[in-house]
């Protein structure tokens, strides 16, 4: 999977983007896994494109092997784009409960599908 910044020919775009803000994992990179294989790390603050064929996907974040978002299937028709936004998961009071259910320790919305 290649980063890019818009769809070719039989292409889709998985759009991702790491919200700022949170103290917790300020300074540390997400690894994003799609299809179940690691392509690139996210950092705060970053968006990142991959150019993938039109199907069905499956995305997630992970911070550690224990830690990390829920993992997300879709489905990409061809030339659409889908969008996700990722951020640490709860507020300050609610990260004790993240550490507490490994898969909710990110939080990952989306995806929101756009031609």
């Amino acid at each position: 999977m290649s980063e890019s910044t818009g769809t070719t020919g039989d292409r889709s775009v998985i759009r991702l983007h790491r919200q700022q803000g949170f103290c917790r994992d300020h300074f540390g990179k997400y690894r994003i896994r799609l299809d179940g294989s690691p392509v690139d790390k996210i950092a705060e603050g970053q968006t990142k494109d991959f150019s993938v064929p039109p199907g069905e996907h499956r995305l997630r974040l992970t911070s550690s092997r224990l830690w990390s978002s829920r993992e997300v299937t879709f489905i990409v028709r061809e030339g659409e784009r889908a969008e996700f936004t990722c951020r640490p998961g709860g507020s300050a009071v609610q990260s004790l409960f993240a550490l507490l259910v490994p898969n909710r320790y990110i939080r990952l919305n989306g995806p929101i599908v756009a031609s």
